[in-house]
């Protein structure tokens, strides 16, 4: 896609504000294909819809909490900051653990008790349950509660809980702070479609 020699990407973005619509809506937007997605949506937030709730933290000097911008990327889970934006069409939806406040913002307070949407994982993340030390770091920072504590013998030890909501290498910080090295992320391999 290309706009007066300039690539493009159509952003088709989930929109529903549960106070006010019956259903959730798909618009459509046409950004530069430069940057992130998360540049994009702040594309669209300044030239196309100022109406548009997401979330981010990583920029300014405000509150900030990495993994606000976590997001189904064309079906996939992942930060919004760390996906790059393609010429194509790129569907964009509220990560589906949680409750959406309105459009791609959702409550981390609120778990989704229906039924979720099913996700296609870009990694598998494994932990090595000899290696772990029970510290909980992982569980501690991890932004969409991937993680959590089981009692074995006289301790604790992570172990994985939901791991389609993973946003796997966008995130990493359950990796990265491991003192222990226990945590492996893995990509997911798909077969190619014939």
């Amino acid at each position: 896609m290309s706009k007066g020699g300039e690539q493009m990407t159509e952003l088709r973005v989930f929109r529903y504000d549960p106070e006010k619509d019956k259903k959730p809506v798909y618009q459509s937007y046409k950004v530069p294909s430069v940057g992130s997605v998360l540049d994009g949506l702040n594309y669209v937030l300044e030239h196309h819809d100022s109406s548009l709730s997401f979330r981010y933290g990583c920029w300014g000097p405000g509150y900030e909490r990495c993994g606000a911008c976590a997001m189904l990327i064309n079906g996939a889970p992942g930060f919004s900051c760390k996906i790059a934006l393609q010429p194509s069409v790129m569907t964009v939806e509220p990560h589906p653990k949680f409750e959406v406040i309105k459009d791609l913002t959702i409550d981390f307070d609120k778990e989704r008790t229906t039924q979720r949407k099913k996700v296609k994982p870009i990694s598998r993340i494994s932990i090595d349950v000899e290696r772990c030390i029970g510290c909980r770091d992982c569980v501690l920072l991890c932004p969409m509660n991937v993680m959590e504590m089981k009692k074995t013998e006289r301790k604790g030890k992570a172990t994985v809980a939901d791991p389609d909501s993973c946003c796997g290498f966008t995130c990493k910080m359950c990796v990265a702070y491991c003192p222990q090295g226990a945590i492996r992320l893995e990509p997911v391999k798909r077969e190619a479609k014939k």
